[in-house]
């Protein structure tokens, strides 16, 4: 069984983790946010609040990795393979963020990643062979 016509929902599923647990972890933050009418609430008095500053780029990239998921579901249904980089490339920055934080979800890249590179290398070993027999 090919794998890699679920990548996109892995993808999605692994957005949908990220953002609950920016939401669940960011909450008070997000609140304080809230009370000050969002606008320019990273800043203050001309210094960047960190912590405002991370939550919203992690629920940013979280949301990201659904658009990211939703394209390649949408891609890999009308045909289109991924190139093996983009598995490969999922991989080292996995192995990376592993290193750095050994206990966090950057597992699920390497997983998703050797996904990508297993199942785009099947599909294209499968492709070169019915154009060969054609």
């Amino acid at each position: 069984m090919n794998m890699i016509k679920y990548s996109g929902h892995f993808l999605i599923i692994t957005g949908i983790i990220h953002n609950l647990i920016g939401l669940i972890m960011g909450w008070p933050i997000l609140v304080s946010m809230h009370q000050e009418s969002w606008y320019a609430s990273t800043v203050l008095d001309g210094q960047m609040l960190f912590d405002r500053e991370a939550i919203i780029w992690f629920i940013t990239s979280g949301t990201f990795w659904i658009a990211f998921g939703l394209t390649l579901k949408k891609l890999l249904a009308e045909g289109f393979i991924p190139p093996s980089s983009l598995g490969w490339s999922f991989i080292i920055i996995g192995i990376a963020l592993v290193v750095i934080m050994p206990v966090s979800g950057a597992y699920l890249f390497i997983v998703q990643g050797a996904l990508l590179v297993y199942g785009c290398g099947r599909l294209t070993s499968a492709q070169q062979l019915q154009t060969q027999q054609l």
